[in-house]
């Protein structure tokens, strides 16, 4: 009886917070001042605004985006989660995330840097038209999106041929804590610590764990995309508004040394890295190293056990071109001992 109580006590506690910023913060950092004060149960409702510093509303908060000192993401936070301090996870459960207005806008074509030398360049210029998102900007295409209907497609101009449309899957390409130490980090690269990770499984109804290093965690939260590649091969997604809520939870004295996610259907380690600049290999090795972990701590596996069903049922996902990977384990095939 009384244990529960108070679990009736604890979830009786739990708050719920609408934050909605007026400014943005362009790093991962832990000396930023909070923009809410929360505790482990409470739960965050708030928007974030393009990678342009667009508002749902279309308003412009950024007069010059990816231009010193404006380069990176706009970010909404930190958000301070009252009791969490180094050596915890940080739990964030995505309760909603949708687009909020009806366009978005993507890079015209693949980063170079994913296909063979020289096979764009002289046949695809960069150039869709001059201004046709932003002044000054020739490689920006407009999408539409239809709220109504959850599709979108690029305005193509007229002529062009093929039209299509895509369904959504609004996802967060830019969520985490404040780094280890010192570190500033902008909202460029990702890491230990989340970052840009751009992992197109930062859906609503996912649940991410960060490991936590300074008191608080700093959690931020930004760059939302309509849809997105597994790779992020145009170097961005959809680019849009978002609205979002999220639930945070403290596990207290446990450490990981990823970012994880879990769904429905899959646990993932993510090898997180900074994109077009990191080894592959490296993010792989990363990423199986964290699974074999979470198999053997979490799930109760021997180690023999863990490398069996690796070796036999895992899946990987390039998160980001150069970048990070990931590493899935089907749910059916786990039993918590």
């Amino acid at each position: 009886m009384p244990r529960l109580f108070l679990f009736i006590a604890a979830t009786a506690a739990a708050a719920t917070h609408e934050v909605y910023p007026d400014h943005h913060s362009r790093v991962f950092s832990a000396f930023k001042k909070p923009v809410a004060k929360v505790q482990s149960g409470d739960t965050v409702i708030t928007r974030t605004w393009d990678s342009g510093g667009a508002d749902w509303k279309g308003v412009k908060h950024i007069q010059h985006p990816y231009v010193y000192p404006e380069s990176g993401n706009p970010l909404m936070g930190p958000f301070y989660i009252e009791g969490s301090d180094y050596g915890d996870t940080l739990q964030v459960h995505l309760d909603k995330v949708r687009c909020n207005r009806n366009y978005g806008y993507t890079t015209y074509r693949l980063s170079p840097g994913a296909l063979s030398p020289g096979s764009i360049e002289s046949l695809y210029p960069n150039h869709y038209e001059m201004g046709a998102l932003r002044p000054g900007r020739a490689d920006l295409i407009p999408w539409d999106i239809d709220l109504a209907r959850g599709v979108t497609s690029p305005r193509l101009k007229q002529g062009s041929g093929l039209k299509f449309e895509l369904p959504l899957r609004p996802m967060l390409g830019c969520i985490g804590v404040a780094p280890p130490g010192e570190k500033v980090e902008t909202s460029g690269p990702s890491g230990s610590w989340g970052g840009n990770m751009d992992y197109n499984g930062t859906v609503e109804g996912a649940t991410l764990y960060f490991p936590v290093y300074h008191p608080g965690a700093h959690f931020y939260v930004g760059d939302g995309h309509a849809l997105q590649g597994d790779g992020e091969g145009l170097g961005n997604g959809v680019e849009t508004s978002l609205d979002v809520q999220f639930t945070v939870k403290v596990l207290k004295g446990k450490r990981i040394s990823i970012p994880r996610l879990e769904n429905s259907e899959h646990i993932v380690s993510i090898g997180s890295q900074p994109e077009f600049s990191s080894s592959m290999d490296q993010g792989l090795r990363m990423a199986n190293s964290d699974m074999i972990q979470w198999l053997t701590t979490d799930y109760k596996l021997t180690e023999p056990e863990a490398h069996l069903l690796m070796g036999t049922v895992v899946e990987h996902k390039i998160v980001t071109y150069f970048g990070s990977i990931a590493a899935l384990i089907p749910k059916k095939y786990l039993n918590r001992r």
